[in-house]
């Protein structure tokens, strides 16, 4: 494991990842937390938001933890987060700054162009979109009246459901 960082206890951390981790830990030090522009959002902007997540097309499935953090910053406000599997398999990082996503660090069988292009959209949506209803042609968002949502992707396929964890 040439590429991996050697940590206390025998832990070995991939330097892409030690990057993600301590961007995560320097925004979750601030205290400083502006609102975003007036718009609803269906995730916490003060604290991270922790959810189980079910990712569901005809071919397979994929569930796990997602952890979203809402970071504010003078030129962009953005989203950032993870999906990691129960086992803690990493499955992708994303950023999400103003209306768009970037997805990185993709697990090998996620990681072809159109499987990302649509992730992409459909966190974008989610993130930006969802929660003030404005509507794209082929996605389809529900809340539940028990605080989870749902987002379905009718043109691919994917439905993608989300259950707040709480502690």
């Amino acid at each position: 494991m040439r590429n991996s960082l050697l940590i206390k206890r025998g832990l070995r951390v991939k330097p892409a990842m030690t990057c993600f981790l301590l961007g995560l830990l320097m925004s979750c030090g601030s205290t400083k937390h502006t609102a975003v522009s007036s718009e609803k959002t269906l995730f916490d902007t003060t604290a991270v938001s922790k959810f189980r997540v079910l990712i569901k097309t005809g071919q397979a499935e994929i569930s796990g933890i997602m952890i979203v953090k809402y970071v504010p910053n003078s030129l962009k406000d953005e989203w950032r987060g993870s999906l990691i599997n129960e086992f803690g398999v990493k499955a992708f990082d994303f950023v999400a700054p103003q209306g768009k996503c970037k997805l990185h660090n993709t697990i090998s069988f996620l990681d072809k162009w159109y499987i990302r292009k649509t992730v992409e959209s459909d966190f974008a949506f989610l993130l930006w979109d969802a929660a003030n209803g404005k509507t794209v042609k082929g996605k389809h968002f529900e809340q539940l009246p028990d605080g989870d949502f749902i987002l379905k992707n009718e043109k691919r396929d994917i439905e993608y459901s989300f259950q707040l964890i709480e502690e």
